[in-house]
């Protein structure tokens, strides 16, 4: 069973930052589904390496709506996304040095975390902000 299934609650009112989520939940689900069937770590590599790519290159597009649209909590939900990053890089470069299957396990998992409290609890708050001007 998907570790994340999409449904409207996830929704922030801006379709291309949805369909970044819902890449995002994909690549998380598809992860998950390798690792439980024992796939190689060359799989998982490539995998997680998508991940961390799709989650910087949302962070870049939500950034410029911010940007774009003066929302005024810009600062501290970047804050947040760099602390992410930092995680991941940490992660990441241990992976690359030993591509340990629990360590792939952990970006999974920190990602899965991420996606849904982050989208529940933070992007919620620019839903009604940004949806009222972007369209």
């Amino acid at each position: 069973m998907a570790l994340i299934i999409w449904d409207g609650r996830y929704s922030v009112g801006i379709e291309s930052l949805d369909w970044d989520h819902i890449v995002i939940a994909s690549l998380i689900n598809h992860l998950d589904e390798v690792k439980q069937h024992h796939g190689d770590e060359q799989t998982v590599a490539a995998i997680v390496r998508a991940l961390i790519r799709m989650a910087y290159e949302h962070f870049a597009r939500e950034e410029l709506l911010f940007v774009r649209y003066d929302y005024p909590e810009l600062h501290d939900h970047r804050r947040e996304h760099r602390l992410l990053e930092e995680q991941l890089e940490e992660l990441y470069a241990a992976y690359q040095r030993t591509p340990d299957p629990e360590i792939s396990r952990e970006i999974m998992e920190l990602l899965n975390y991420w996606l849904v409290g982050h989208i529940l609890k933070v992007d919620k708050r620019y839903a009604a902000f940004l949806a009222a001007r972007v369209r």
